[in-house]
């Protein structure tokens, strides 16, 4: 599957090894919110719970509805002096550490003090949302055939699992360290800025491996000023060149499925851990090992794309996903067993994290090469929207489970029956292979560009330029 051109320019060391460290210091940022976020609202600056809903709810509604913007914004704006893409890994991220602070900053537990809250938010979700599409679509950029592409895919999936493998002691290790040198107050607005100003390094890092990769604002102008003259008054507009490729839609629709399953199975992991396998302890060695194998399946999966295809691999990655899921709901009460098949599934995770990237990358390429307007910002910066809508859903798909078993929280964890815990263990594996399934359905039909084809594509697109 490698496509060779003497023409294209080699990647270089540290985007072979190091590209992704910035992905890593971006997780470990978000992850202060995932998991301390609610807490700090109502324990630390001790909001009433209603406030604490709607700080919540308006933070995460703005989030879903501006989530599909960035990317196009990147692509319509003037490009700024480094390149279009490039330059945004060095402008936008330092501007977040201060904003994100404000998200943990308790003035008061009134309206007002929920406001500066909500702005802190909002304003730092979306000045980190242009680094993070800017930082998807330099694979596009630097990477010209399908083995560059998932090169620089795979080494970013390793930092991301390496990341989330860490932060279960990086994260409260930081937290500790601050409460007891600021206090408790303090600690978590200090941890949210020190995270947020590492990922703003890590970007840097990026933005230093990536030069010469991309044209520089000067010399895209001159070139678009170029193709200008030569179109003769024919113009396609981004959304015209992103309908003409509706092979975007399954990507994104099944990458859909597999975050609504992502979020399912971790939601139902704390449950499981304490309604099934009656030890609270369960989740932390679940969330090591199943992370663990997720590095392992990084490092694997650009040989396994290499030997097969990008869809191919995806599509191998979502059976073997499913298979262990329904396995695991099969050894439901063997926590042993199911650990070892989620493990397994957690390998293969890696595959669709990383694999879905070319893919989108791909469906920015056939569109380019159809219509003549470079989309790459807006396509991966569509990546996004499965994500947030996922999360929106997440709540409404967990709890409509949970009540149709009979979900009692005051009922003790031993006493609870055996419509709860069978309900519990389909949520933790039978619905989430279900979900991959369908997922699995769309992207078999709805993606249909091989990677052979994308060689050509990519070599018209340069003489046309």
């Amino acid at each position: 599957m490698n496509e060779k051109d003497n023409n294209v320019k080699e990647l270089n060391f540290a985007q072979k090894y190091l590209f992704g460290v910035g992905d890593l210091a971006f997780g470990w940022m978000t992850n202060i919110e995932t998991y301390y976020y609610t807490f700090f609202l109502t324990n630390v600056a001790q909001f009433p719970l209603a406030l604490v809903t709607i700080i919540s709810t308006i933070g995460s509604l703005v989030d879903a509805a501006l989530c599909w913007v960035y990317g196009i914004i990147l692509n319509k704006m003037k490009p700024m002096k480094w390149g279009r893409y490039r330059s945004a890994l060095i402008v936008f991220p330092w501007t977040v550490p201060l904003l994100y602070m404000l998200m943990f900053r308790a003035f008061n537990n009134g309206v007002t003090g929920a406001i500066l809250i909500v702005l802190g938010c909002i304003s730092s979700h979306i000045l980190w949302n242009f680094p993070y599409c800017a930082n998807m679509a330099m694979i596009n950029v630097a990477a010209k055939n399908a083995d560059q592409r998932n090169t620089l895919s795979a080494v970013r999936g390793m930092w991301t699992y390496i990341g989330r493998c860490l932060y279960a002691y990086v994260g409260p290790g930081v937290l500790t360290f601050f409460t007891a040198k600021i206090g408790l107050e303090n600690a978590y607005g200090a941890t949210a800025f020190a995270f947020a100003a590492l990922m703003a390094v890590g970007y840097f890092t990026h933005f230093v491996m990536f030069k010469g990769y991309e044209e520089t604002g000067a010399e895209e102008m001159a070139r678009l000023a170029q193709e200008k003259k030569k179109a003769e008054g024919k113009k396609v507009g981004i959304m015209q060149a992103l309908a003409s490729n509706p092979q975007i839609l399954g990507v994104l629709g099944s990458y859909l499925f597999y975050m609504m399953n992502s979020f399912c199975y971790s939601a139902f992991a704390v449950y499981y851990a304490n309604y099934i396998a009656l030890n609270p302890g369960f989740i932390t060695t679940y969330l090591f090992i199943s992370n663990l194998a997720a590095v392992a399946g990084s490092i694997v999966s650009k040989r396994v794309a290499n030997k097969l295809s990008t869809k191919s691999t995806y599509q191998l990655a979502m059976v073997v996903i499913a298979a262990m899921y329904a396995l695991a709901y099969v050894f439901r009460f063997t926590p042993n067993m199911v650990i070892v098949f989620t493990s397994i599934a957690g390998f293969f995770t890696a595959f669709v994290t990383i694999m879905v990237i070319p893919m989108l990358a791909n469906c920015a390429i056939y569109s380019e090469y159809k219509t003549g307007v470079n989309v790459t910002g807006t396509v991966m910066g569509f990546l996004n929207i499965p994500i947030k809508v996922a999360i929106l859903g997440r709540s409404f798909l967990i709890t409509t489970v949970l009540a149709i078993t009979g979900f009692d929280a005051s009922i003790a964890v031993e006493a609870a029956t055996d419509s709860v815990k069978n309900g519990i263990a389909m949520g933790f594996t039978l619905i989430p292979a279900i979900l991959i399934v369908v997922g699995l359905v769309i992207v078999t039909v709805g993606y249909r560009i091989k990677d052979q084809d994308i060689a050509q594509y990519t070599a018209e697109i340069r003489a046309r330029k």
